[in-house]
């Protein structure tokens, strides 16, 4: 394919950043982070109306935790988030213009002045968002993000069948 390009602009990094924190969000280490802090959450819950039904205690530390837990899932999201756009903003500033190109045995991604050539067995998985084409590095939580405008469906079709 020859190489399709476009120009970053601030609100097409802030939805690839959306895209990329979703699956960082939805990870299966992530599912596993939230089920723990929705139990946590139920347990207090369940453990602050028993003290404040028993009439023993009037909550004391034990009120203080759904609030807690919610705050750390609130915390979670945002850093994911912030981090994501941070890391988007770094390989991609702004204005610059970004480009890819399929070739038979690498991808080719640049971006300004750089430009990088990466094998297909380089990826174990693809993830195609509404802005972002995820690509997860084979043994990382690393993963590329390339902007879904420059790719075609039949792009995203190949990239899947190379991406074993």
């Amino acid at each position: 394919m020859p190489p399709r390009s476009l120009t970053i602009d601030e609100r097409l990094l802030r939805r690839m950043a959306r895209d990329a924190a979703i699956y960082s969000l939805t990870r299966p280490s992530a599912i596993i982070m939230w089920v723990l802090l929705a139990a946590a959450l139920v347990v207090s819950i369940v453990n602050l109306s028993g003290l404040i039904a028993s009439g023993t205690e009037d909550g004391g530390f034990a009120a203080w935790m759904p609030p807690l837990i919610v705050a750390l899932a609130i915390g979670a999201i945002v850093m994911s988030v912030s981090s994501t756009r941070h890391a988007l903003r770094r390989a991609m500033p702004p204005q610059t213009l970004v480009w890819v190109s399929l070739e038979e045995d690498v991808l080719r991604v640049g971006s300004g002045d750089r430009r990088s050539v990466i094998a297909y067995d380089t990826f174990q998985g693809i993830r195609v968002g509404t802005d972002a084409v995820l690509l997860k590095v084979r043994d990382t939580s690393v993963a590329t993000a390339i902007p879904r405008a420059l790719l075609s469906d039949d792009d995203v079709t190949t990239l899947r069948s190379k991406i074993v």
